[in-house]
Parts: C-alpha cells; sequence; structure tokens
C-alpha cells in the first residue's frame, strides 16, 4: 500500500437513502484494536457531510489522531455483488450451520495497489482484505459475512441491507491542502479548537472566499470604531434585513485595516451553535470544549461569530447552555462575541437569559428605504445573465413589499433577483409584466391577483371560487370580499392576511370552500395546513400545534416551511382553552411561539376556521331545513369570547343544501371523475341520465353528514362498476359509458 505524500486526500465512502439524504463513512489506512468507529455524518447534501466530518475529524486531532491514517494515494471504485448466506447458529454451545439460504447483496470499494493485488474494503463495517484477482471478491466476502453472523441471530443481516447507491469521493479540505505549510500548522497547534469550530472570515475575504456584500456597509460608522477597540455585540432587524450581510462588511474592513498595517487588528472567526456542540456525544464533552475555546480567545483580541443567539440561549440536554460557559469570561471582557436574532426574539432571549443578553451591546439594524434599494438592487442584478428594465425593477420591489411581508428588505429582494436568473421561462430582457408572470410562478399568487392591469373584483373572485363549491353563493361572496383588501395592499401589516370563520351544518361545503380558496391563490391545495381542533380537546395538546425540528409535520413547522399558504381550523370549538389561546394569539399578532423559542411569521397566511354550532338547536338536518345563516351566526357569538368574535375578518354562514345543489355536485364530482388517468388513457367519456344524477343525489346525501357520502356512493355507483367492466373488457376504449336508473331506481352503467 503506498504511503501518503503531499498529494494524498481523504476518501468519503457515501451512502444515498430513499429519502434523498446520504451518509458518509471516513476510510483510514490504519485501525488499531481500541479504535473507535471512524467519522461518519450523515446530511442532504455531500457539502453537509463534507462538513460535519471535517469538524469531528478536527475534534479527534485535537485529542491526539493523526490525519496520516486517513490519506490515499488509491483511487477507489465500487461494484456491488449478491451472495447466498446461510446463518451459524450456537446449538449445545457447537455452530451449527443453517439449511435456510438467505440473499444479500453488498456492495464494496476495491482499488487496485502498487503490487498488482486489489485492496477490497466495507467502509461501513471498517473490514477490509487483500485479494489477488477481484474474482474472487464475492467468495471472500460471502466468508466473511458468514464469520460475522456466527451465533447470531438471522435477522442481523438486517444490518447488511443495500439501501441505495453507494459511492467513493475524493476529498481534500484545507486541513489537508495546507497541512505542509508550518506557519498554518502552527496556528492550529497553538488554538486548535478554534480552527476545529470556526473559520477565519478575515482571511476567507483576502482569498476572496466570502460572499461579495452590495455597496458599503450600512453601520459602517460602528465598524470602523470596532477595529479599534473590539467589542461583544448583538445584531437586531428582521429576517433579510441584512445582519450577515454587514458581518461579512466588517471582515473586509478588518482586511483592509491588516493591509494598511494598523495595530492591533482584531480577527473574526465565524461558527455556529449546532458547530460548536458537533460530534460532542458523551457527558462533560461539549463542556470541555468550550472551555478550551474560551481559553483559546481569552485576551487574544479575536472576536467570535455565533450566527443565530437562540442556538447559544437553548438548554442542551443536561440543562446548561452554551450562553453559560461563555457568559464569566463575556462579562470579564476577556473574550468578545458577536450575535444576531430578530426583534421578536430578542424578546424571548430576555425572557430566558436577560443577564446574558445584557452583556451584548444592541445594534439595531433597519429595513433600508426605498432610495436605497433601487440602486443596490440594479448593482446585484448586473452581476447576472438577464437584464431589468428601470420599471421592472421598481415593480419587483412594489411586488415583494406588498406580498412578501415576512421577510425584510434588502434579503428578499436579492434572493428574487437569484430566482429569476434560475428561472428559464423568463426572458434575457425583462420588463414589468415578465416580473409580474415571475413572482406568481415563485409564490403560486394568481397574476389577476398580483397585477394592476388584471382586475379580481369581489364578485370576479366570488365567481371563481362558485365553480368548485355548490350552492353557497353568498358564503363564496363573502370570502372573496376578505381578499380583497389582499390585492388592494389595505390588510393590517401586523395581522394575518384575513381571517374567516365558516359556520354551518356538516357536509355543505365549508371545507371544500377552504380546499377552493387555496387553489384560487396557489394555485393547488399543497399550501393548505389542515388542524383537526377536535384532536386538541384535552389541556396540554397544544404544545403538537408548537412543535419544532426535523421531520416534524406541526401547524409552526408548516406555516414556517412555507409562510404563504391557507390555515384550516377544522372544528374549532372542540378545543380546549390553551390550544384556543395559540389561536387567539395568531389572530391578534400574526405570529407565535414554537417549541424552541423561535418566532413563526402567521402575517402572509390566510386563517380559516370551522364551526358545527347552531346546527342541533336547527333542528333535523335535511333539504331545505329552517335554520337561516343568521342562527348560525348567533349560536358563534353565543359560544365565543368576545375578544375572539372580534378577531375575526368575516363571520361566513353556510346554508342547508337544495336537492338542485346536490345534483350539481354530483356533476362536479362525474367529472372529476372522468379526469382520471384510467379514463383519459382509454378515451372513456361518461353520460349520466338525469335519473341517474337524481338517484345519485339522494343516496349521497344523508340528513346529519350532509353531502358527506357523496364521493363514496359515485365510487361504489359509478367507478367501481366501471372498474369491473373495463377489467373484463381491457380492449374498451374511444366510446362514451351511459350511466341510468333500472325500474328498481338502481344505479346501472
Amino acid at each position: 500500500m503506498t504511503e501518503p505524500n503531499s498529494k494524498s486526500s481523504l476518501r468519503v465512502y457515501f451512502i444515498e437513502h430513499a429519502d434523498g439524504r446520504r451518509t458518509g463513512h471516513l476510510m483510514r489506512r490504519l485501525r488499531t484494536f481500541f479504535d473507535p468507529p471512524a467519522p461518519t455524518a450523515y446530511g442532504e447534501t455531500e457539502e453537509e457531510v463534507y462538513g460535519r466530518i471535517e469538524a469531528e475529524l478536527q475534534e479527534r486531532i485535537v485529542r491526539g489522531d493523526v490525519i496520516e491514517r486517513y490519506l490515499w494515494n488509491e483511487h477507489f471504485e465500487t461494484r456491488t455483488v449478491s451472495l447466498e448466506v446461510y446463518p451459524v447458529a450456537m446449538i449445545e454451545q457447537q455452530p451449527v450451520v443453517g439449511a435456510r439460504e438467505l440473499p444479500l447483496r453488498l456492495t464494496y470499494a476495491y482499488a487496485k495497489t502498487e503490487s498488482g493485488a486489489y485492496r477490497v474494503m466495507l467502509p461501513r463495517f471498517e473490514w477490509w482484505l487483500v485479494l489477488e484477482s477481484l474474482d474472487t471478491a464475492k467468495h471472500a466476502i460471502s466468508h466473511a459475512v458468514a464469520a460475522a453472523m456466527l451465533g447470531a441471530e438471522p435477522a442481523w443481516l438486517y444490518d447488511f441491507r443495500r439501501e441505495g447507491n453507494e459511492y467513493v469521493r475524493e476529498w481534500a479540505p484545507p486541513m489537508v491542502r495546507d497541512r505542509s505549510k508550518k506557519p498554518a500548522a502552527r496556528a492550529r497547534e497553538e488554538r486548535p479548537t478554534l480552527a476545529a469550530v470556526a473559520d477565519d472570515w478575515v482571511e476567507r475575504a483576502s482569498k476572496g472566499k466570502l460572499p461579495k456584500p452590495v455597496g458599503e456597509a450600512r453601520l459602517k460608522p460602528h465598524w470602523n470604531a470596532f477595529k479599534r477597540t473590539p467589542y461583544s455585540a448583538l445584531l437586531v432587524g428582521g429576517p433579510g434585513v441584512g445582519k450577515t450581510c454587514e458581518v461579512q462588511h466588517l471582515a473586509r474592513i478588518l482586511l483592509q485595516a491588516r493591509r494598511a498595517n494598523e495595530k492591533d487588528v482584531p480577527g473574526l472567526f465565524a461558527t455556529r451553535a449546532d458547530r460548536l456542540i458537533s460530534g460532542m456525544i458523551y457527558v462533560g464533552m461539549w463542556q470541555e470544549r468550550m472551555l478550551k475555546l474560551v481559553e483559546e480567545l481569552r485576551h487574544e483580541n479575536e472576536v467570535l461569530y455565533v450566527d443565530r443567539l437562540d442556538g447559544l440561549l437553548r438548554p442542551q440536554p443536561d440543562g446548561a447552555s452554551l450562553a453559560d460557559m461563555l457568559a464569566p469570561a463575556l462579562a470579564a471582557r476577556e473574550i468578545f462575541l458577536m450575535a444576531e436574532c430578530t426583534p421578536a426574539e430578542l424578546v424571548e432571549a430576555r425572557r430566558l437569559n436577560a443577564s446574558f443578553v445584557d452583556l451584548l451591546t444592541t445594534i439595531h439594524l433597519r429595513e433600508p428605504h426605498a432610495a436605497w434599494m433601487l440602486p443596490h438592487l440594479t448593482e446585484y442584478a448586473r452581476r447576472g445573465k438577464k437584464s431589468f428594465e428601470r420599471r421592472s425593477m421598481k415593480r419587483s420591489l412594489e411586488l415583494l413589499g406588498a406580498y412578501r411581508r415576512d421577510r425584510r428588505f434588502p434579503g428578499k429582494a436579492f434572493r428574487f433577483i437569484d430566482a429569476i436568473e434560475r428561472d428559464d421561462q423568463t426572458p434575457r430582457a425583462l420588463y414589468p409584466n415578465d416580473v409580474e408572470q415571475a413572482f406568481s410562478r415563485q409564490t403560486g399568487l394568481p397574476i389577476e391577483l398580483i397585477s394592476d392591469s388584471h382586475a379580481a373584483s369581489v364578485e370576479h373572485v366570488g365567481a371563481a371560487l362558485q365553480k368548485w363549491v355548490i350552492g353557497q353563493d353568498g358564503a363564496c361572496l363573502r370570502a372573496a370580499r376578505a381578499i380583497a383588501p389582499f390585492k388592494a395592499g389595505l390588510n393590517p401589516p401586523d395581522r394575518p392576511l384575513a381571517s374567516l370563520l365558516f359556520a354551518g351544518p356538516t357536509g355543505v361545503g365549508k371545507t371544500e370552500l377552504a380546499k377552493t380558496m387555496t387553489r384560487y391563490l396557489f394555485g393547488g391545495t399543497h399550501r393548505l395546513v389542515r388542524i383537526d381542533m377536535s384532536e386538541l380537546n384535552a389541556r396540554g395538546a397544544s404544545h403538537r400545534l408548537l412543535a419544532a425540528g426535523r421531520g416534524v409535520r406541526s401547524l409552526a413547522e408548516s406555516v414556517r416551511r412555507e409562510p404563504l399558504s391557507v390555515v384550516l381550523f377544522d372544528e374549532v370549538e372542540k378545543a380546549a382553552s390553551d390550544a384556543f389561546d395559540v389561536l387567539l394569539g395568531i389572530l391578534g399578532e400574526g405570529r407565535l411561539t414554537d417549541a424552541l423559542g423561535r418566532f413563526v411569521d402567521f402575517r402572509m397566511t390566510l386563517i380559516v376556521m370551522t364551526s358545527n354550532l347552531g346546527v342541533r338547536a336547527s333542528g333535523p338536518v335535511g333539504f331545505g331545513g329552517a335554520a337561516t345563516g343568521e342562527d348560525f351566526l348567533r349560536a358563534v357569538r353565543d359560544h365565543f369570547r368576545p375578544e375572539f368574535v372580534g378577531r375575526i375578518d368575516q363571520l361566513v354562514p353556510f346554508s342547508h343544501l337544495e336537492p338542485e345543489d346536490v345534483r350539481k355536485i354530483v356533476d362536479l364530482q362525474l367529472a372529476l371523475v372522468e379526469k382520471r388517468e384510467g379514463f383519459a388513457r382509454r378515451g372513456i367519456r361518461i353520460e349520466v341520465s338525469g335519473d341517474a344524477r337524481t338517484r345519485l343525489a339522494e343516496l349521497g346525501y344523508d340528513r346529519r353528514f350532509g353531502a358527506r357520502p357523496l364521493k363514496r356512493v359515485i365510487e361504489a355507483h359509478v367507478v367501481t362498476p366501471i372498474a369491473v367492466r373495463l377489467s373484463a373488457d381491457p380492449k374498451l376504449a374511444n366510446t362514451t359509458l351511459h350511466i341510468g336508473t333500472t325500474s328498481a331506481a338502481d344505479v346501472v352503467v
């Protein structure tokens, strides 16, 4: 095996999983008996895996490991083999080979050595062997697996399963490329923990590896004072206002000061809270790392930039926080810290640890005014390949200001320009209508709602809703009135776009209207967040609304991922008081605080609530029931507290369905059935007689559940018989199937 040299690099064995993420195993040349497993990481991209492996490898080197064990000159490839394994069990203390053959597929990595032999590795298990020929690899690996299975349960074979594509990448991070440079090596030896967990932004700026900000620093007076006398600072501003960009400006100002040979210019090292604790899996490990980091920074005139303040304050499993470890040195001004947060997060931070926040000098960063935005956005756009006519740039700012209030300038404007550059549907030269079309595609908002050249009157929007919601014309018009202020840009700036409460019997279209509003606003129901409030009728259940973290599908996480959405709270009257308090906060302030203390912005959501209050008081539900919309609204006002009713923009009553309404719903559902892929592929059309429509309407309407049973009835009496016929006659195509009734009033195809 070739010894590592100055051109050697690392090898990472990747496994792609079904969810699109991947696991990376760092391959090592040498292993001792008491070695822990090689560094391994899991992430969404290769870059994320590399970052985590690098942090863990740096930590191991600090504790005495040597990087030479992980360096390779050989080029590895992968190959997959199919094996037949006979698990071995221990019977009366004797190994017995079982009779059951178990199939197995394994992927291995191999490289040709200087001697001509092949080094074969299974990096997941850190197995390796040397073979004269790859033709024997299958048998050698089979024997190795059988030996490992000695005395084990057959289910242990699950550990050998093949999850997805497996491949090897050659990787040379800075710690490998620069290992022959003595000054850099000495710097790492002097401050190994800092080098392992943070990046030197001044050095990155000198090499052109730091993103170039637009224009000059808006906090330049602060930074000019900072380079002479560093201090601990907290940047406060809304998301997208440019906090991180200002820190990048600071790195360049410090670089200029160094090049001008100014004395005692501070350094700037950037990290994240999760990076500070990465790989710290045992009790006391992360605290030890933080103590070493503080010791390396003490009296060194360096500044540690940790992007998010909430990450420092968040309690770790043992109850302590990163802030607790930094606070004594900060209070003594032995180290300097810089972090950032939003105004809402600052309120929460003071509640969690006011004494720590007081150690930082608060610097507020406001949104830039329009006079600043237009020339700087134009400058940023010139970096791309597409040109913007001046009016189109101004229209971009207008659209973002009116319809993306969940974000701040200038960040949202720069990200919008980036998205246009990636949009193949936009021309090379953009005019205002091109910008409007691009904005519509990005947000899902209909062009008639965002464009001044298109009308979207209450009647126009109401008619669009009435196409899908039958028998509720009044409710559709009321819902349309709630959308009108959104187009005009007159909706309240500190509340959701609109809040509506749909009141009426079951099965008359309340949920369907919420879905239709979502389709109209965003082009589909994928942006409908539906919460069943009857599941939150026990005290304490509201925590499910606030749950946060990877893989969580709570209200808070859904809206955080997509702030432009419709949120439907079904059967709102059944919620417990604490869940109801969460809803009151959303309606009144347009935000909530999740389980991790982070604020979620609801100001770009449309809130829809449904209620069946008043149904029992109105007597049996049926066609042409006696209860009126005012009966349902009266029941709502009597049940809910005045402060709740006062925060609702529209109370929307729903009426009982008439027989003709249900027949129209039958036509609508049959039209949707006819669009199914199986019908479209065969060219099958459906023709329904008047008697059949009436019969389906009668079967599909229930006195208690309204038209809810209709879909099930159509599946049973129309779709299933047609499916049976098509299965019996696979060649049936390009024809019309007639649906009628028999003398017994049964629906037949």
